[in-house]
């Protein structure tokens, strides 16, 4: 299928509508390509082409007792409308169920054969205020009633389009497209890292550095840590504001030796880190699911994580691919850290891991939203309930399949 078939709307294809290429975007993307599909990007919060971006993320508020999620709004223009009214693909794939969503359910009035399919990660009421907020929910229902098909990332998710936006049952499609590495990435060492002394266990950790995702706790666990047991090593990647603060932590807590802070790191470094390390420990304090998490998960690495994660109960099952743990309790974290380092724990460890990771890889992921793709172009998307698709994460307790 060429691009100029594409452009004159002779052959059905995807319009896939993402802010900017972050992951698992790409993975998804070149995975639904080698499954068959003909893909177009939209990057509408990045310049492209010479062009101004079609929109922003804009930031308010403050988040209460330091900790909580700011609302955040996505600002897009009458340019992107008319960029999907203008589009020839006969199905618009986005993530969001805001504006973007809205956008691109009313260009189904000037397209008569467009489809909307609109992918969602959890309930967005488990971010509080942010789930909640007056002024977003009329929008988000009124994007949905426009929308075809759904792919909801988990039961979760599921309930929310359900509960609280509307959605008929029908037109949801259960599937974890909230995808991981893909296999064929080709891992490397981050640069400029020392060298971890033999017999030293290694901890990974990674995200944006702010109050939210309780570095600072785990910081502190790494303290009751080499109290506890003896000398460990964490690696933190990525950076924010709270970078300087942290360091200070670490410092005034004598750590400063065991925690090393990396920086943003790529994916070839981020896997080498996670394949080099001996769990990855996600202490959140509020998230969906936390995509590091599932990164963690499909290069075989265990986690270890914040029971205030939409990742338990969904990706991560205590005892089996993962080891749940408050991290306000520093001594608690400190050993479910240590619990890792035990070879036996961690090779029963290591196996959970693998037997439920194959939902979690990109080419899982995408074929979930091909076939919502699928399901919307029939019928325009008018599905029966009785039997929906769900394509969850396999529980420790079924047979492989």
């Amino acid at each position: 299928m060429s691009g100029r078939q594409v452009r004159r709307g002779r052959v059905p294809a995807i319009l896939w509508a993402t802010r900017d290429d972050t992951s698992p975007h790409p993975y998804l993307v070149a995975s639904a390509r080698r499954a068959g599909a003909t893909v177009r990007e939209l990057h509408w919060a990045q310049a492209e082409d010479g062009r101004r971006p079609l929109g922003r993320v804009v930031t308010l508020g403050r988040r209460r007792a330091g900790r909580e999620h700011p609302i955040t709004l996505k600002v897009v223009g009458p340019r992107l409308l008319l960029g999907f009214a203008r589009a020839p693909e006969d199905v618009i794939v986005v993530y969001e169920l805001g504006l973007v969503g809205l956008y691109a359910g009313l260009s189904k009035a000037l397209r008569r054969r467009r489809r909307v399919v609109s992918l969602v990660e959890g309930d967005y009421q488990h971010l509080g205020r942010t789930g909640t907020a007056a002024f977003k929910l009329p929008v988000r229902r009124l994007a949905a009633r426009m929308v075809d098909v759904f792919v909801a990332n988990n039961e979760l998710a599921r309930d929310y389009l359900v509960g609280t936006l509307n959605v008929p049952a029908g037109r949801i499609v259960v599937g974890w497209w909230l995808a991981g590495l893909p296999p064929e990435l080709e891992a490397s060492v981050p640069a400029e890292v020392a060298p971890v002394p033999d017999q030293t266990p290694l901890f990974v950790s990674a995200g944006r550095l702010i109050p939210p995702k309780g570095v600072d706790l785990l910081i502190e666990g790494v303290a009751a840590y080499r109290r506890e047991f003896g000398p460990c090593m964490l690696w933190v990647i990525g950076d924010g504001p709270e970078r300087a603060a942290l360091a200070e932590l670490a410092r005034r807590l004598e750590v400063e030796g065991s925690v090393a802070f990396l920086g943003p790191v790529d994916h070839a470094g981020f896997k080498g880190a996670l394949q080099a390390c001996q769990a990855f420990v996600f202490p959140t304090l509020r998230d969906f699911i936390g995509r590091v998490a599932v990164e963690a998960l499909t290069t075989g690495t265990p986690v270890v994580v914040s029971p205030l994660t939409g990742a338990v109960g969904t990706i991560v099952e205590d005892g089996v691919n993962g080891i749940v743990v408050d991290p306000h309790d520093a001594r608690a974290l400190a050993a479910a850290m240590h619990r890792t380092t035990d070879p036996e724990t961690s090779r029963a460890l290591r196996e959970g891991v693998r037997r439920m990771n194959p939902p979690l890889l990109p080419d899982a992921g995408a074929g979930a939203v091909l076939r919502a793709v699928a399901r919307a172009r029939r019928r325009g998307g008018r599905i029966r309930a009785a039997h929906p698709n769900r394509e969850v994460p396999q529980r420790a307790n079924q047979p492989d399949p």
